[in-house]
C-alpha cells in the first residue's frame, strides 16, 4: 500500500470494532479491521520483496579443494581462508563430480550449518542460498523445495557421519538462489567459483545485503503484528527491542514495548531506540516510511497479496536478518502443509461455496487477490467474494443469500451464533447444514506462520461438506 494521503469509507468502522475489543476481550479484532481498511486502499509497487538486484551486486566466493587432501581454501571476494576438514572425511570423487563435507567449506564462506535435532534435519544456507538433508530418509531439499534421496551424499567413518556436497548439488542450490557457478580442473585442483546475490529489494525497493553485518543480533523495530511473529518464528524475536499495538503472539511478545499504531508509529520514539532495522508492511503510511528514511533508519518493507507470498515473506525477512537457515526451516515446514492441503483439495469432485465473513456491519469479506481468498481456493472452496469487484467487499444479505454459501467462516469476533440468528439466512445451505464456523482471525488475516493453521481448518471445512 504505502501511500500518501490515502483514506477509505470504510475506515469509520475502526472506532466501533476497537469498542467491541475492550468490551468482549476478543483481542486482534480492532487490529484485524485496521489492516483490512488500510488493505483496501491501493496496490503496492510491481516489485516483490526478496527479488535480487543486478548480477553486479554479486559476492564471489572460489573454492580450491583436492581429492584425498584435508586442506582447502575458501576466498571470499578478497579474504582468503585456509581450512581443514574433519579427520576421517576428505574430497572425494562421485563420477566425475567431486564431493567435499559441507560444513567447514559453507562455515569458511561466511554461511551457516546446523543440526536440528527435533526434526533430524541438517538446515544449510550461505545467504539466500539454502537447503535442507533429512537424515532418516537421506533426502536433499534444494531451494526451491524439490526433494531428492541423495545417499550418497552422507558419509560416515567409525561412528560419526557428515554431509558432503557434490559440484553438482551446490550448483543447484546456487542457481536456484539467482546465483551461478563454474568449476574447473586440473592437476588434482578443482577450483569452483559462485557467484551469490549480496543485495535484494524489498517490496518498496529498498535494497538489503543477503549477508548483512550484525547477522542474528540486530536491534529490531516491528510496525505490525504479524512482523513481530514472523521474528520470533524464525528466532530473532528476542531482538525486537520495541513494536506496534496489538502486537501479542506468541505471549513473550506481550511484554515487548510498543511505539504507537502500526499506521502512525512515534516518530520520537523511534528515533530515541535507534533500532538497526524497521520493519514495516501495507498498513505504514509511506509518508511515514520516507520520513524514517529521513531520520536515516534503516527500512524493510513486504506485503504478502498470496499463501506462497506469505512463506516468501518469511524466508526473505530471514536473509535479511542474517538468519536464512530458520526462514528455510520456517518456509519448508509452511510449504509442505501447504502441499498437503491441496493435494487433498485435488481429489474432491465438488468445490463447495464459501464465504468468509470478516465483519458484520456492514458486511465484509476478502476477494480476488488477498491471501484470505487464496487460503479457499487451496483447500478446495469457491470463494462467493472472488466475483466481488474490490478486494476488500462490502456485501448486501441479498449477494450472500443469492451465492448459497454451503460454508461460512465467521471471523468477526461475533461468533458463529450471530450469523446463524440472521432470520435472512436461514435459507442457506451453510445455515440447514450447520456449516457455520467460528475462527479466530488471526488464523485468516496475519501473514505469518499461523496462517497454515487457517487453511488446514477451512480444509476440514471444505471436507467436511463435501463427503456429508
Amino acid at each position: 500500500m504505502f501511500r500518501k494521503g490515502c483514506r477509505d469509507r470504510i475506515m469509520e468502522c475502526v472506532e466501533p470494532v476497537a469498542g467491541y475489543r475492550l468490551v468482549r476481550g476478543n483481542r486482534g479484532v480492532s487490529f484485524v479491521l485496521a489492516f483490512i481498511m488500510v488493505s483496501m486502499l491501493v496496490p503496492v509497487p510491481a516489485s516483490q520483496a526478496g527479488s535480487v538486484v543486478s548480477s553486479a551486486s554479486m559476492r564471489r566466493i572460489s573454492l580450491e579443494l583436492r581429492a584425498g587432501q584435508s586442506g582447502f581454501v575458501v576466498t571470499t571476494d578478497s579474504k582468503r581462508v585456509a581450512g581443514s576438514f574433519p579427520r576421517g572425511f576428505v574430497p572425494v570423487q562421485l563420477g566425475t563430480q567431486l564431493a567435499f563435507p559441507m560444513r567447514a567449506v559453507i562455515e569458511a564462506a561466511g554461511g551457516i550449518v546446523r543440526f536440528e535435532s527435533s526434526r533430524n534435519t541438517v538446515y544449510f544456507a550461505l545467504g539466500p542460498v539454502a537447503g535442507a538433508y533429512e537424515l532418516v530418509s537421506r533426502t536433499l531439499v534444494d531451494g526451491s523445495y524439490k526433494t531428492t534421496v541423495r545417499k550418497d551424499l552422507f558419509r560416515t567413518s567409525g561412528r560419526v557421519g557428515t554431509l558432503y556436497l557434490s559440484g553438482e548439488t551446490l550448483k543447484s542450490l546456487v542457481t536456484a538462489a539467482g546465483g551461478t557457478m563454474t568449476s574447473s580442473a586440473g592437476n588434482g585442483l578443482t577450483s569452483i567459483v559462485l557467484q551469490v546475490p549480496s543485495v535484494m529489494k524489498d517490496v518498496l525497493g529498498y535494497e538489503h545485503k543477503t549477508f548483512p553485518a550484525g547477522a542474528g543480533k540486530m536491534r529490531i523495530v516491528t510496525l505490525a503484528p504479524n512482523l513481530a511473529e514472523n521474528c520470533f518464528a524464525i528466532g530473532q524475536g528476542s531482538n525486537i527491542i520495541a513494536s506496534s499495538e496489538y502486537t501479542d503472539y506468541p505471549e513473550e511478545a506481550r511484554k515487548i514495548p510498543t511505539v504507537g499504531a502500526f499506521n502512525g508509529p512515534s516518530l520520537e520514539k523511534l528515533l530515541v531506540l535507534s533500532p538497526d532495522l524497521i520493519l514495516v508492511t501495507d498498513g505504514t503510511p509511506l509518508a511515514v516510511v520516507e520520513r524514517l528514511r529521513m531520520m536515516g533508519r534503516k527500512v524493510y518493507a513486504d506485503d504478502p497479496k498470496s499463501l506462497s507470498g506469505i512463506v516468501d515473506a518469511i524466508r526473505s525477512l530471514s536473509v535479511v536478518l542474517g538468519v536464512p537457515d530458520r526462514g528455510f526451516e520456517v518456509a519448508l515446514s509452511m510449504h509442505r502443509s501447504i502441499a498437503q492441503v491441496a493435494a487433498a483439495a485435488q481429489k474432491l469432485t465438488s468445490k463447495p461455496a464459501v464465504y468468509v465473513e470478516i465483519w458484520n456491519s456492514p458486511l465484509m469479506s476478502a476477494g480476488k487477490g488477498t491471501f484470505v481468498s487464496d487460503l479457499v481456493s487451496i483447500a478446495g472452496g469457491a470463494n462467493i467474494a472472488d466475483e466481488a469487484k474490490t478486494a476488500w467487499p462490502v456485501l448486501s444479505e441479498e449477494y450472500v443469500i443469492s451465492h448459497n454459501p454451503d460454508i461460512i467462516v465467521v471471523a468477526s469476533g461475533m461468533g458463529a451464533g450471530d450469523v446463524l440468528g440472521r432470520a435472512a439466512f436461514a435459507t442457506v445451505n451453510a445455515v440447514r447444514q450447520g456449516s457455520v464456523y467460528d475462527m479466530v482471525g488471526d488464523y485468516l488475516f496475519r501473514p505469518s506462520p499461523r496462517i497454515i493453521k487457517g487453511l488446514e481448518m477451512i480444509a476440514d471445512y471444505v471436507q467436511r461438506a463435501s463427503h456429508p
